[in-house]
C-alpha cells in the first residue's frame, strides 16, 4: 500500500487543498472522503487503511478552512467568498482528479456530518461523476437552519464575518450531551469512547468555534441539503446508503433520520438503504464496535459497484 500527500489548487479561489491518498497495488475501486465539521483528514486513517486493504483506492482532502486547506490559522471555520459552492467544487475538484488518474475504477463518495451535506449538495449538480453515496451520520432536516441564516447575517453587520461567537456556537450545538451522562467534555456528543473525546479535544485542529461565516455556510448547508430546487437527477441509478449512530443527536431521532432517507428517494433516486447502530454516537467511525461499521460500509460498496 501506498500513501501520498499531495496539493490540489482549488479551482474556485486558488486555495492550496491539503489531500491524502492511500493507494494499493491492484485497486478494485475509488473511496472519496468527505469529512466533518471542526476536524481533519488525519482523523479517517485508520478508516482509510482499512478501505485500502480491502483493495480500494481512498482519498480524502481538507475541506477549505480545515487542516492543511487554509493560508493560515485564523481561517480554521472560515470557507471565504460563496463558500457553500466553494466546498461543493473542491469535492467534485477531488473527485476528477481521482477519476483521470484510475480512469477504469469506479468511484463511491463518502460524507460524514458536515460532509454528509456538502455530498448532497454535490448530488445536486454532480451525481454523474460518482457510482454510489454514502451519507454518515447526517444532521437531520432543522427549521431553524433558516433562522439560523438570518441570525448570523444579522450579527455579521456589527462584527463582521470573521467574528467567532459562543451564543451562535451554543445555538447550534448547546443542547447536544443533554441525553448523555457520562459528560466530561463539551464533545461527549460525538463518541462514547473516553480516549476518541481526549484526543479530540487535545487537537488544536478539532472542535475549533466556525467564524460567522462558516456558521452561515454550515446553515445555508442544511437548508440546500433539503430544499427539494435544484436536484439535477441525471444518475437516478445511483446507490445510495445513509448510516448514523441511534444515540447520535444529528439525526435527532430515528423518524428524524427515517425522513432524510425519505427524502432521497423522493427526489427520484431508485436505491436508497439506510442502517442505525444501537448505543453509537456521533462518529460511528471511531465508537466503540466500530469495526461492525467499517466491515458494513465495505460489503455495501462491494455489492454496489
Amino acid at each position: 500500500m501506498k500513501s501520498e500527500e499531495i496539493v490540489i489548487k482549488s479551482q474556485h479561489d486558488d486555495l492550496e487543498l491539503g489531500v491524502n491518498l492511500r493507494i494499493p497495488e491492484n485497486p478494485v475501486g475509488i473511496v472519496q472522503l468527505v469529512h466533518g465539521m471542526a476536524e481533519h483528514k488525519e482523523r479517517y486513517i485508520p478508516f482509510m487503511k482499512y478501505l485500502a486493504e480491502q483493495g480500494y483506492v481512498v482519498i480524502v482532502h481538507d475541506h477549505r478552512g480545515h487542516g492543511a486547506s487554509v493560508r493560515s490559522e485564523e481561517d480554521y471555520g472560515y470557507f471565504g467568498e460563496n463558500g457553500i459552492q466553494g466546498l461543493i467544487d473542491d469535492a467534485h475538484q477531488v473527485t476528477q482528479y481521482v477519476r483521470e488518474r484510475f480512469p477504469d475504477l469506479p468511484l463511491m463518495l463518502f460524507g460524514h456530518s458536515m460532509g454528509s451535506l456538502v455530498v448532497r449538495c454535490y448530488m445536486q449538480q454532480y451525481d454523474l461523476s460518482v457510482d454510489g453515496l454514502v451519507v454518515c451520520g447526517s444532521p437531520s432536516k432543522r427549521f431553524g437552519a433558516g433562522l439560523g441564516v438570518g441570525v448570523v447575517k444579522f450579527l455579521k453587520l456589527f462584527k463582521g464575518d470573521r467574528h467567532r461567537s459562543k451564543f451562535v456556537n451554543n445555538m447550534a450545538f448547546g443542547g447536544y450531551n443533554k441525553k448523555f451522562k457520562d459528560v466530561v467534555s463539551p464533545n461527549s456528543w460525538i463518541v462514547s469512547d473516553p480516549a476518541v473525546v481526549e484526543a479530540y479535544d487535545a487537537d488544536p485542529r478539532d472542535g475549533f468555534v466556525f467564524t460567522l461565516n462558516g456558521f452561515e455556510v454550515l446553515f445555508s448547508l442544511i437548508k440546500r441539503a433539503y430544499s427539494t430546487k435544484g436536484w439535477g437527477m441525471q444518475n437516478p441509478q445511483a446507490p445510495i446508503l445513509f448510516i448514523a449512530g441511534e444515540e447520535d443527536p444529528c439525526i435527532i431521532d430515528p423518524k428524524h433520520f427515517a425522513k432524510a432517507v425519505d427524502f432521497m428517494r423522493e427526489r427520484g433516486y431508485q436505491d436508497v438503504k439506510s442502517k442505525l447502530y444501537p448505543g453509537m454516537r456521533h462518529e460511528i467511525l471511531n465508537e466503540v464496535g466500530k469495526e461492525a461499521v467499517w466491515r458494513d460500509v465495505n460489503d455495501w460498496i462491494r455489492k454496489s459497484r
